[in-house]
């Protein structure tokens, strides 16, 4: 195995946001260090001879199974390095206490992710180092005996791109104001409520201040006559979201920051705003207090009354908000950009190799020239959508076992069917009522 040009195999086990944050982007970071770098998922066909090509692989998200172990055994029998990368507390067996989400009613569901869990750890403990997307999960980790480094999450070409174009065609109306949150899972209603009463008090004191909900969310039902204020969007592609979220004025990101699964979470919806110049006010969690310098380039809020008092520093006068989107979208240029994290790509690569090869950081001859755009280093559409969901259904049969298929079936019918019949509450309820408060 060369020392001097080790290459780089950059897979992933799920698919969705959390893919294309640590996978899609590492890829578009690693091309842009100049490294030799493969893309891959764990379903590819291919993934035989590419994981034979390469000395070093960064696994995100791949509960342990044999083709999990069979990539183990190749890198490390000729002395290569397995990283597993994590952006979720999902190696905590008692994490699944603070997820709130409605399909966990469903007790097959439920089954199915603690297996999840068992088998992520087991991928962790066979892994050399682990990479997070916060310091709460590495140090999680380390709390494990896993080595763990932080890389965190870094927008793409592709969205700065399409911020640019969304935010250079805007129309502001200002005769309204947008208090905005766009929630990418349905497991955010918790969350949500710690700002509800802020927010309606808000909205109760300026009639021009509507509240813009994106995604999976229910705000509750006791809104009484401000409910006609809040405008419902269901879940947008990441492509079309800045054109809808553009037209915010304050972004929202609320979170639990007693709860641990909330604790791991990135600081996602602060760099999506700030692509847009658009102000968050956030939960301080771990995440968000790294991204936020107080009062600077965003608002990190602690109760009801800093919520409160927050929100209105920015929803009058305008400036006030127009000054600190401007320098959130500054921030993130300098900290979130890819080329940035390409360079912290390097470093981390190399604490984890030790002595044991080298990468070296190949950017000047990768600049974006007129021969080289930023287009070229973005991933597609039909890169995403790989695999489909029989070809997953065959991974599993072949690399798990028919059982777990069926009941992946079974949550895959369950969730369809949800609209018309929902899932009981009852133990979401019972476990609710459990957490702290």
């Amino acid at each position: 195995m060369p020392n001097d040009a080790p290459s780089l195999l950059v897979l992933s086990g799920v698919q969705g946001d959390p893919r294309r944050y640590r996978t899609f982007h590492l890829y578009e970071q690693a091309r842009l260090a100049g490294l030799k770098c493969e893309l891959s998922h764990v379903t590819d066909p291919g993934l035989r001879n590419k994981v034979e090509r390469s000395a070093v692989v960064i696994l995100h998200r791949a509960p342990y199974d044999s083709q999990i172990a069979r990539i183990e055994k190749v890198i490390h029998g000729k002395g290569g390095l397995f990283i597993l990368d994590l952006d979720d507390l999902v190696i905590e067996p008692e994490a699944i206490k603070y997820i709130h989400s409605p399909d966990f009613a469903d007790p097959v569901r439920r089954s199915v992710y603690q297996e999840d869990i068992r088998r992520y750890r087991k991928t962790l403990d066979v892994c050399d180092a682990a990479i997070t997307s916060s310091d709460f999960l590495a140090n999680s980790i380390r709390m494990m005996g896993k080595p763990a480094y932080v890389h965190r999450n870094a927008f793409s070409l592709e969205m700065q791109a399409l911020a640019e174009r969304a935010y250079h065609t805007r129309i502001f109306d200002p005769a309204r104001i947008v208090i905005g949150y766009a929630s990418g899972t349905p497991t955010h209603d918790r969350d949500f409520n710690l700002i509800t009463p802020a927010l309606q008090i808000c909205l109760s004191r300026h009639p021009n201040v509507e509240l813009w909900l994106v995604g999976h969310l229910d705000p509750g039902g006791d809104w009484g006559n401000l409910k006609s204020r809040i405008k419902m969007y269901s879940f947008l592609p990441w492509r079309n979201l800045p054109e809808l979220q553009v037209r915010f004025d304050i972004n929202l990101a609320p979170l639990e920051i007693n709860n641990p699964f909330g604790q791991s979470k990135s600081e996602n919806k602060y760099m999506e705003a700030a692509l847009l110049r658009v102000p968050t006010v956030a939960s301080p969690s771990d995440s968000y207090s790294y991204a936020i310098r107080q009062g600077e380039n965003g608002f990190l809020a602690n109760d009801t009354l800093d919520w409160e008092e927050y929100l209105e520093a920015l929803i009058e006068p305008v400036e006030n908000r127009i000054t600190m989107g401007e320098k959130a979208y500054q921030d993130v240029l300098q900290r979130y950009h890819p080329k940035v994290r390409a360079e912290q790509l390097i470093n981390t690569l190399n604490l984890i190799a030790g002595h044991k090869f080298e990468f070296h950081s190949k950017r000047q001859k990768t600049k974006l020239t007129a021969e080289k755009q930023p287009s070229t280093y973005w991933s597609s559409a039909k890169q995403e959508r790989f695999p489909t969901l029989f070809q997953r259904g065959i991974y599993t049969l072949q690399h798990r076992s028919l059982g777990t298929l069926l009941k992946q079936i079974w949550i895959f019918i369950r969730r369809s069917v949800s609209p018309i019949f929902p899932y009981p509450d009852s133990l979401e309820r019972m476990e609710n009522d459990a957490l702290p408060r």
